[in-house]
């Protein structure tokens, strides 16, 4: 046998051998996560799935659940008695405020605390979600669940802050996995310097932990907290049970799955489009034959034949990550502007040269890959495009 033909051989074989080792790796993988279902079954039946958050529908808002909450823990003087306790606990989780001398127990927190309106420039104003200052030093938390970054958002918020606390401040970027911010937000501050990106699903849980463990003799204190780490976990698709997490992190961590590991995380991003594309764009093109629909430079474009603007749902990196929806156009030149219904409210913004109509940020909850398999991303989709429709239609807007 030529050398070549002994290559290509050699090839071949190491391919189907690593091919049985994922189908091996993946069999095992299924083995734990049913396991898994049959203890969340169990703990259903035992009530462990209760949760207050998710009965009063509160799960994913970020001002009245997730601010609201953090900050009554931080806070000193807050009602669960335990004065600077969650507060040290905090600054000792977060690894830039570790070493940086902050006074816990002279702190003062502010939740929604307003810095006026936004300047012509929006390199000023707004409302911060929570502040927490001691002795000319201050914590500035930018709390991130599913909204989208705002134009020059911690800008503005590192301006006030090194306006009004002489002693430094630590401005923190908080998201469900540590995402970084968007440059839309942040233009040229620098992260790790400048501000720093903190995550739910780590350090906010571990901390979270620690706190369940402070409070031990306050049983109310401790229940509601075990409640909140719940609803963490389900927010960040962490709610596998510990022993499950274990033997799956340890079948991981073997040397002969190490290769079947690397095999699926290097094809995250492609599985990810083409779930998107299977439960998302799909439906979408099923129920808008009359739109041109295509995925394109990290969103979707969608025209008629006779429209020289056309609806653009922009995906972000990671399809999904801010994402936005306007009607914009590739034309250049000068556009009339016209702020429309569809793309007013909360998360809206007003019309530019690129967006003559506004555009709007999207509910980030619906993002998850889970609820694009199950189709609530498709029909959330469906109804926004709709309603952009038929106000073209009703208020005869130029396309």
């Amino acid at each position: 046998m030529s050398m070549p033909a002994v290559r290509k051989t050699i090839l071949i074989f190491k391919y189907w051998n690593n091919m049985e080792n994922l189908q091996t790796f993946l069999d095992e993988v299924k083995l734990i996560w049913k396991k898994s279902e049959v203890e969340k079954a169990e703990a259903h039946k035992r009530g462990e799935h209760f949760n207050i958050f998710n009965v009063l529908d509160l799960p994913s808002d970020e001002t009245r659940t997730h601010s609201a909450f953090i900050a009554e823990l931080l806070d000193p003087n807050g009602s669960h008695g335990l004065g600077d306790q969650f507060l040290q606990s905090f600054v000792n989780t977060i690894d830039c405020l570790k070493s940086w001398h902050f006074d816990t127990q002279s702190a003062k927190v502010h939740k929604e605390l307003s810095i006026g309106g936004k300047n012509e420039d929006c390199s000023e104003g707004g409302r911060i979600d929570i502040v927490v200052e001691s002795n000319g030093k201050a914590i500035i938390i930018e709390n991130k669940i599913y909204a989208g970054d705002q134009e020059k958002q911690l800008v503005r918020y590192y301006n006030y802050g090194t306006k009004n606390y002489s002693n430094g401040i630590r401005l923190l970027y908080l998201t469900l996995n540590g995402d970084d911010a968007s440059e839309y937000s942040h233009e040229k501050l620098v992260i790790n310097e400048d501000y720093y990106a903190i995550a739910y699903n780590h350090e906010i849980s571990d901390w979270l932990q620690r706190c369940i463990e402070f409070s031990a003799r306050q049983p109310l204190v401790r229940e509601t907290l075990i409640q909140y780490q719940n609803l963490i976990n389900q927010l960040t698709m962490n709610n596998m049970d510990k022993n499950s997490q274990e033997e799956l992190l340890k079948l991981m961590s073997d040397p002969k799955n190490i290769d079947s590991i690397c095999s699926i995380l290097n094809l995250e991003a492609k599985w990810r489009e083409q779930i998107f594309n299977s439960y998302v764009l799909t439906p979408l093109k099923e129920k808008f034959k009359e739109l041109d629909i295509e995925l394109k430079n990290r969103g979707v474009n969608m025209k008629r034949s006779d429209w020289k603007q056309y609806i653009r749902l922009d995906c972000g990196n990671t399809l999904g990550k801010n994402a936005y929806i306007g009607i914009t156009t590739n034309i250049a030149g000068p556009k009339m502007k016209q702020k429309i219904d569809s793309f007013s409210g909360p998360g809206s913004h007003a019309p530019c040269d690129w967006w003559p109509y506004g555009w709007s940020e999207l509910d980030g909850k619906y993002w998850e890959t889970p609820q694009m398999v199950n189709g609530n991303l498709a029909e959330y989709l469906y109804r926004k495009i709709l309603s952009i429709l038929e106000e073209i239609k009703e208020q005869q807007l130029p396309m």
